[in-house]
């Protein structure tokens, strides 16, 4: 099921939040609870219930693996508890690899001997690799000290929340836990709906109007990129076009998912904090998917040592720390090598930024440079890098590349522009098709870099122990219901597309 599809709007949510608003007045927060997880493993099943025993049983073995890491370190025996974490994190890494991996493994080297791939690619489940590594933060939590009378009912709840269930944001057992405490204020939604309606308006309207739309123009460049050469403005145009897609589509979906959870009580992390306006690769990706670059930070680049071992093994920790966020995100040469693009762009980044810390002069042009260029830098960069990220293949990448370096044609369509604009009208250029993508184009630049970020405006705040700080008033329900009427509009015209990162 899908959180911008008319049956989870009209039908789902409202049912949910019903039956979950009875439950908690007349029989407590537990019984709310197992309103929730039996809603969540609904929602879960409406893809494909077959798949439902399977999610039931990660999460059965790894709640029995955490019991036993706890139960290990509370007896001191501390080599045994190091044995079942390496057991349960082999287990999830078994089985995300299976379904994600062997493919392409196999593909692989079927290719190298000069025969096609043995088997066709299994059917991924979805938010897979979300739960594989909110599972095994959960195990190394357990291992730290930092899970404290956990249970089952508990844990499928952690695991199996609908709203952080597919797409993240990647949560920690204690924070989220923490919030079921009957005592907790948060439990009780009053006061808060106004913000989580917003949120999940503004959620919804990226992703339904302006993400769906920006689609129209992104897909048909990479798919004309399949077969043969793109021109340089088409080129440009698909770039761009895909550049503000996967923003606005992940943007909201990250907003959506703060104010569903919210409108039960609860707090999500911030998982998206307006990375296109970051003056840096590096601030970028503390921006960006912010709870998975911090999985990779605390369990995978300073396990690794991160910056404390010289400035070689520094740039090889961020370099496999990138590869390895690459390979999580999909299983092909594409993904790899977009993950070792960022990690060598970084590896820059840091140089640059400690050449700064020893020469003045340096650090002074760099003070001297207007910081929307740095922005406009950095947003260029990361959509150049995206190319390989949607490329189905690196041929597809390749094309693509080629056609940016036709700046002739490019530059014959945007010198044409105020041409036609004055011979034709803005109501005629717009009719044309490249026009009007050129149009979108500049709306969401407009939108990315002129408004202000969607939580901090509602006044979201993820720390479950301050109250929201911000009344929403009239105004606040007016653009609600504009941008929901707006939305559903758009959906009733045309089906309901699915999120990009559900498919990892």
């Amino acid at each position: 099921m899908l959180f911008n599809s008319l049956a989870f709007i009209l039908v789902f949510l409202p049912l949910t939040w019903g039956v979950w608003r009875l439950a908690l007045s007349w029989q407590g927060w537990r019984a709310a609870l197992r309103v929730l997880v039996i809603a969540s493993l609904l929602f879960y099943g409406w893809w494909d219930v077959r798949y439902v025993p399977g999610l039931m049983g990660s999460i059965l073995i790894n709640f029995w693996v955490g019991q036993q890491i706890l139960a290990a370190r509370f007896a001191g025996q501390w080599r045994r508890a190091q044995v079942w974490l390496i057991l349960g994190i082999g287990f999830d890494l078994g089985v995300l690899g299976t379904f994600k991996y062997t493919h392409f493994i196999a593909g692989t080297l079927a290719g190298l001997a000069g025969y096609p791939p043995p088997f066709a690619p299994l059917v991924l489940p979805l938010g897979i690799s979300f739960i594989t590594f909110q599972q095994i933060a959960y195990l190394v939590d357990c291992r730290r000290g930092e899970v404290e009378n956990p249970n089952l009912l508990n844990y499928v709840f952690f695991i199996s929340f609908f709203p952080q269930l597919i797409a993240g944001p990647i949560v920690h057992h204690r924070p989220l836990i923490a919030q079921l405490n009957p005592a907790h204020r948060g439990i009780s939604p009053s006061g808060q709906w106004p913000q989580a309606l917003m949120l999940f308006a503004i959620g919804l309207f990226k992703k339904v109007v302006l993400a769906d739309s920006l689609a129209n123009y992104a897909s048909p460049v990479f798919a004309m990129a399949t077969t043969g050469p793109v021109s340089g403005d088409l080129a440009w145009q698909g770039m761009l076009a895909y550049s503000l897609q996967i923003y606005f589509d992940f943007s909201g979906y990250s907003e959506m998912a703060l104010g569903l959870a919210l409108l039960f009580g609860l707090r999500l992390p911030v998982n998206f904090d307006a990375p296109y306006r970051a003056p840096s690769l590096r601030l970028f990706w503390r921006r960006w998917h912010m709870t998975l670059s911090a999985f990779l930070r605390d369990y995978v680049y300073l396990p690794l040592g991160g910056n404390r071992q010289g400035a070689m093994r520094h740039a090889r920790n961020l370099l496999l720390t990138l590869l390895l966020g690459g390979l999580w995100h999909g299983a092909g040469w594409t993904f790899i090598l977009w993950g070792g693009v960022h990690g060598l762009l970084l590896v820059l980044n840091h140089a640059w930024g400690a050449a700064c810390s020893r020469f003045r002069a340096l650090a002074g042009l760099v003070a001297w440079v207007p910081q929307p260029l740095w922005i406009g830098l950095t947003f260029l960069t990361v959509s150049l890098a995206w190319i390989l990220f949607r490329a189905p293949d690196l041929a597809t990448a390749q094309r693509l590349y080629a056609g940016l370096l036709d700046l002739d044609s490019l530059t014959a369509a945007l010198v044409a522009i105020p041409w036609q604009l004055t011979s034709a009208g803005w109501q005629a250029w717009l009719a044309a098709e490249p026009a009007l993508g050129w149009a979108w184009i500049a709306l969401g630049l407009g939108l990315v870099w002129g408004l202000p970020t969607a939580w901090r405006w509602v006044g979201y705040d993820p720390d479950p122990s301050r109250p929201l700080d911000r009344r929403l008033g009239l105004w606040a329900g007016l653009l609600t219901a504009t941008l929901l009427w707006m939305s559903l509009k758009t959906l009733l015209a045309a089906p309901a597309s699915e999120f990009l990162y559900f498919n990892f």
